[in-house]
Parts: structure tokens; sequence; C-alpha cells
């Protein structure tokens, strides 16, 4: 099982309609240079075990990232975000926005995200959202 399928998989269900413009999801393996002033999202598939033939969990990470220096706006905008991805990252949402050809099928997520954590760091905002994934290939 390749992460980047899961990952991108992943990044397309949160595209369909979780986040339009103007957040900029990106992969874990993604190269392309981010622009502070903005909301990103960055989906990365850690682990993977196998649980029987074709059947895998999948431990990913999705970090959420808003400029702090914007004002009291940014920081509502973060914390709409916020919620607007733990809503985002239940099954049912999941199930009913995962790509269908060339990737992966899903086959449930843990109830919420398992970890969440949130930060201040230099000049952004930080959230991350741990949680685990059921695919099959």
């Amino acid at each position: 099982m390749n992460p980047l399928a899961v990952e991108t998989a992943l990044k397309a269900a949160l595209a369909a309609s979780a986040f339009l413009s103007p957040t900029t999801i990106y992969t874990g393996t993604n190269f392309e240079e981010m622009t502070p002033e903005a909301l990103h999202l960055i989906v990365s598939v850690d682990s993977f075990s196998s649980v029987g033939k074709g059947l895998y969990t999948a431990t990913a990470t999705i970090k959420l990232t808003a400029p702090a220096l914007l004002g009291a706006t940014a920081y509502t905008q973060f914390t709409a975000a916020l919620e607007s991805l733990k809503v985002a990252l239940t099954s049912s949402y999941l199930l009913a926005n995962w790509p269908v050809a060339d990737a992966p099928n899903f086959c449930g997520s843990t109830p919420c995200p398992t970890t969440i954590s949130t930060a201040q760091d230099s000049n952004s905002w930080t959230a991350d959202l741990q949680m685990t994934l059921g695919v099959m290939d």
C-alpha cells in the first residue's frame, strides 16, 4: 500500500466540499511553496499496519495552519476551519466524498480525530489532528 495514494484520496475528499478556496490542501510529500498569509491543510499518512489480506489501517495526521498576525478575523477563520475539519473527518463525510477512481477503498475511520493538539508557533496558529483510517487495496 502506498501512503501517497491515501494522502491524495484524503486530500480529494476534503477538497470536495469541506475546504474550497481559499484554503489550500497539500499532501505530506508535496514540495510546493506555501504562502504564509493563507489557511493551509497538510495531509500526511505516517504509518500503515496490515490487518488482513489487502486490508490496512493507516495513521493520518492533518495539520491546519493559519497566520497569527492578521488580527482577530484570522483567529476566527482558524477556529471555523478547525470545526469544519472535525466534521469533515467523520466516517460519513469521508465515505460520501472519498474518490472512487484511482484510490484505495475507504473502509472507515475512528469516530472522531483521536488526538487534537493546537498551538501558536512563530507567526502562525497550528492544529494537528491524528486519526486512523481503514483502507483496502
